[in-house]
């Protein structure tokens, strides 16, 4: 069945079951208020008949029938609104068949301008590759998401992701079960860090007289308040017992308060998160990657779900005393800080070591659901082969994966070996910045464990260079051609002589993230720092006159033939192409269009050899420029 068929059966499907638990809140609601006024009206007969007895029972008879109630109404709006996230979900899923986007993640906040090149293939963005795979929701998981996307993983990473995408791919329930959990809770999306570190810090221990007098002074200033109902003492004793308390309060008050802000904003989604624990847990995948998440998501004889839900009600509880009503009336009576913050260090020694490896493999669940979606919404793109003995590149009918399938032209090549270019001659929009961000994006996806949008691919490991849309920089007082410069210059410190022998292995990641490779602004990290460059130049030094421009483009390919390099250079200087061919590592291909009764005609298939025909002249006469009159 057709995947876009799928979505919109399972939006329907969802549909209903949203109207129909809406049906079942309104119904709800309605015996809630007629259980309420019913209570009130025979507790009122009963006190009217002097039955007292009854009265008491009629209101522990009715507070416990609502509160059965409203736990019922909690369940069914928490259905309701688990199945309109699915429908937003499934809405989205077909959306994107037709490259259109209704979630608002971009990930253009993990984006970077001296990135190597995901300003050039639309990494991040409103149309970009972030935004056609991310089914992340929490601030981790798109956070590991845009890492896969920032730079090449290590080739048994990238296999240990497909087969955990393979895994995962059928499992639609439960994936998007997963997405519609994280979607409930906005606050989920706020990054942990903070609760982390709170949990993770060493601190000094609470004074130890306070593990007794938090349970005898209040049992004292009970037992106080009680004699002075019942005249004993004057309420000035109580007052005095309640000073006490707040002495005591006094000690511990700027420790509670830092904890509170350190968990007050995280708190909320812990509830949610707690779902989503849950949720992992009960997926028994098979796949190396999937089995040491199940691994991860423990904590001695405890599971993350559980130990994130006490975390949960001990942060909320906590939390009660930004309440000044509350504190006044209960909290100073209680020593209710001090309760909670011997609660919560307990919590804190027993699973702090654990919670930054609960979030990670969270993280880590939810960039391989999203990969995972990604392959299920495209059932005919392939797995790419990750090849370590040599550089290859060899794609079969690739098209560009931001491209509606309807809307895209597939073309194949090969090239192997280091030191290679591939030189693309063609008229103006033949299709050759298409190509070249085609080719990238594509390897882009396949490094980080995605399918890619071809019959067949095959790549190396590599680091991906581009330079396609240098612009000019008011602030920094920069011309194009000069930032190109600079780009090209980034270029040639990346590349390594052919003599220092390329490397194709990447250290491993592991799933604590102490061994992800470092983030950088432009994406590379030590380990990559050997991995062969593929390069894509647009329209080299298009900034410059033509004769410097030969020249120029001309020394930088072989310059780069003598490094480990290999890649594309478009460029509409067929002398180039004529000059370096002789020489045996450039070969040449070009896009070409037709004049069919003076409207231009393109069909962007990829051809060998150098372009012959081009259309400048025709699009500038198309537009009322008179060529005829240029003086031969």
């Amino acid at each position: 069945m057709p995947t876009e068929t799928v979505f919109t059966e399972r939006q329907q499907k969802f549909t209903q079951a949203e109207e129909a638990a809406q049906r079942q809140h309104n119904q709800l609601a309605f015996w809630r208020l007629v259980w309420f006024i019913g209570i009130v009206a025979a507790i009122w007969l009963l006190i009217q008949l002097n039955q007292q007895l009854g009265a008491i029972v009629a209101l522990v008879t009715g507070l416990i029938g609502f509160l059965i109630l409203l736990k019922k109404h909690q369940s069914v709006r928490h259905k309701r609104d688990l199945a309109h996230q699915l429908v937003l979900i499934n809405k989205d899923e077909a959306s994107r068949l037709k490259r259109q986007y209704l979630r608002p993640e971009t990930g253009e906040q993990f984006a970077s301008p001296t990135h190597y090149y995901s300003g050039d293939l639309d990494v991040f963005g409103k149309h970009s590759l972030f935004r056609l795979l991310n089914r992340t929701h929490t601030y981790g998981g798109q956070k590991r998401l845009a890492t896969w996307l920032k730079a090449p993983s290590a080739p048994e990473s990238i296999r240990l992701r497909q087969q955990a995408v393979a895994e995962l791919n059928p499992q639609i329930e439960w994936r998007q079960q997963l997405e519609a959990l994280a979607y409930v809770e906005s606050a989920i999306s706020r990054s942990p860090d903070v609760l982390i570190k709170w949990a993770t810090e060493k601190t000094s221990p609470l004074p130890g007289y306070l593990t007794i007098i938090r349970f005898v002074f209040p049992a004292i200033t009970l037992s106080l308040f009680v004699a002075w109902l019942m005249g004993y003492v004057p309420g000035g004793v109580v007052l005095l017992g309640l000073a006490v308390h707040g002495l005591v309060l006094s000690q511990t008050s700027g420790r509670a308060k830092e904890v509170s802000e350190q968990t007050f904003e995280i708190s909320a989604a812990l509830r949610a998160f707690r779902a989503l624990f849950q949720h992992a847990e009960k997926f028994k995948g098979d796949a190396v990657r999937l089995r040491a998440i199940q691994q991860a998501l423990t904590s001695g004889n405890q599971s993350a779900s559980e130990a994130i839900g006490q975390l949960g009600r001990l942060t909320e509880g906590l939390n009660y005393r930004r309440n000044p009503y509350f504190f006044l009336l209960f909290g100073i009576a209680t020593l209710w800080d001090v309760h909670y913050l011997f609660r919560l260090e307990r919590w804190r020694q027993t699973h702090g070591p654990d919670i930054n490896r609960w979030f990670e493999a969270l993280s880590e669940l939810e960039a391989l659901n999203s990969l995972a979606g990604f392959s299920y919404a495209h059932p005919t793109y392939a797995t790419p082969d990750i090849v370590e003995d040599q550089f290859t590149l060899d794609i079969t009918l690739a098209t560009h994966p931001l491209l509606a399938q309807n809307r895209s032209v597939a073309n194949s090549l090969i090239v192997r070996g280091s030191g290679k270019t591939i030189l693309i001659t063609g008229s103006n929009m033949s299709g050759k910045s298409t190509f070249l961000r085609t080719v990238g994006a594509n390897v882009v996806l396949a490094l980080a464990g995605a399918v890619v949008s071809a019959e067949r691919f095959s790549c190396s490991p590599v680091r991906v260079f581009t330079s396609m849309r240098t612009q000019d920089s008011l602030e920094e007082s920069t011309s194009s051609f000069y930032a190109e410069l600079k780009r090209l210059q980034t270029l040639i410190g990346l590349t390594k002589p052919k003599a220092d022998r390329p490397q194709t292995h990447l250290s491993q990641e592991r799933l604590d993230g102490q061994q992800f490779p470092e983030e950088h602004p432009d994406g590379a990290s030590p380990s990559q720092d050997r991995l062969p460059v593929l390069y894509f130049l647009d329209e080299i030094l298009k900034g410059t006159n033509s004769a410097d421009r030969h020249r120029g483009a001309e020394a930088l390919i072989r310059q780069l033939h003598q490094t480990t390099a290999s890649g594309f250079v478009s460029t509409h200087d067929l002398e180039l192409g004529q000059l370096t061919d002789a020489d045996g590592f450039v070969r040449n291909y070009h896009f070409q269009s037709d004049l069919n009764n003076g409207e231009l005609i393109f069909d962007y298939k990829l051809r060998n050899g150098i372009c012959e025909s081009f259309n400048a002249s025709q699009l500038m006469q198309a537009i009322g420029i008179e060529m005829g009159v240029v003086q031969k």
